[in-house]
């Protein structure tokens, strides 16, 4: 047996090879995550424009103008909402101020009365109106910068709809790889967001009945988040919950936390099994790996494109024993 061919040598040569990997992608992770995200819009765009074709027959161009149509107007109006609803909200700051602090001196005359002593001005001085103001002027930088890669990404995604809506390109090695890799990807797109609207629009009604403010706000940050697995419900339970706490007090709080558990639970349970008619084989372990290494590799991009870049992974992975079995039929191209 020659000395390369040891089973111990080929499994030091792989892990070198995916350590290899692992830091070009670390390099690159800033320009590598718009082009993935990208990419990930594009799977879930491309349908509507394929369907505005093969149903009503449109022109190719026709069908690409109103998908880019659509989303700018979708996207107009969540950021219009958005926007409204901050200045709704700075204006209710000097409220929420009033109810933390009087939430801290009961809680502090409660600690008083077993021997315990806090001080008040802990708060006075770190959740004061215009801490906030200064903490969102700390932030604003950072989301001036996500802006412009948003708009880079829409750019990408746009020249991509453009290329696989062309006749010619799309018959193309290229894009058909890309359309057999992203079976998988597109069937999660699609059922991810089918059960993140209707859980939204559920709990849209629950927090509107149960007195939440902005809840409108909080359904579309839940129907973002809901693409994030695992972590994002959690992300998304905590400012509906908060501010039910500061309004209305703990029962109200407990009684919202468990109307949005059990929409989740429905949701996952119940309604994206009946939307999600194959099987795509991504067990709770395979999840959380996925949301560990991406999220490392890429950074926050990588809570997001975790799954689907798994699906997109497994895929390559069952192309690659097909095209080596002698049964098997290897990818068109």
């Amino acid at each position: 047996m020659r000395k390369d061919k040891h089973p111990g040598v080929q499994a030091l040569k792989i892990a070198a090879y995916v350590v290899i990997v692992a830091y070009g992608i670390q390099m690159v992770s800033h320009l590598l995550s718009i082009l993935l995200l990208a990419i990930l819009l594009t799977y879930a765009i491309l349908p509507f424009p394929q369907w505005l074709v093969h149903r009503f027959h449109f022109r190719r161009s026709t069908a690409l103008i109103c998908a880019v149509l659509i989303v700018i107007a979708f996207y107009t109006c969540t950021t219009f909402a958005l926007v409204k609803a901050g200045l709704q909200m700075s204006a209710k700051l000097p409220v929420y101020e009033l109810r933390i602090q009087d939430m801290y001196q009961q809680l502090t005359a409660f600690l008083a009365r077993h021997g315990f002593e806090l001080s008040g001005q802990f708060v006075k001085s770190s959740f004061s109106s215009e801490k906030i103001v200064q903490f969102l002027g700390d932030v604003l930088p950072a989301t001036l910068g996500f802006f412009s890669d948003r708009l880079l990404i829409w750019f990408l995604t746009l020249l991509f709809l453009a290329a696989l809506m062309d006749p010619e390109r799309a018959k193309g090695p290229i894009a058909q790889r890309f359309a057999h890799f992203g079976k998988d990807i597109q069937l999660y797109i699609a059922s991810t967001a089918k059960t993140g609207a209707v859980t939204a629009t559920v709990n849209l009604l629950l927090l509107t009945l149960l007195g939440v403010d902005f809840a409108v706000v909080w359904c579309v940050l839940y129907f973002f988040l809901h693409f994030i697995p695992s972590i994002g419900f959690l992300i998304a339970l905590v400012p509906p919950t908060l501010l039910a706490l500061l309004m209305f007090g703990w029962k109200r709080a407990l009684l919202v936390l468990a109307c949005l558990v059990m929409t989740e639970m429905i949701g996952e349970n119940v309604l994206k099994p009946i939307l999600l008619k194959k099987d795509l084989d991504v067990s709770l372990m395979n999840v959380t790996l996925s949301l560990l290494g991406w999220g490392y590799l890429i950074g926050p991009a990588g809570a997001v494109l975790s799954v689907p870049l798994t699906l997109g992974l497994f895929r390559i992975i069952e192309n690659d024993r097909t095209s080596a079995s002698p049964h098997g039929s290897p990818v068109d191209s």
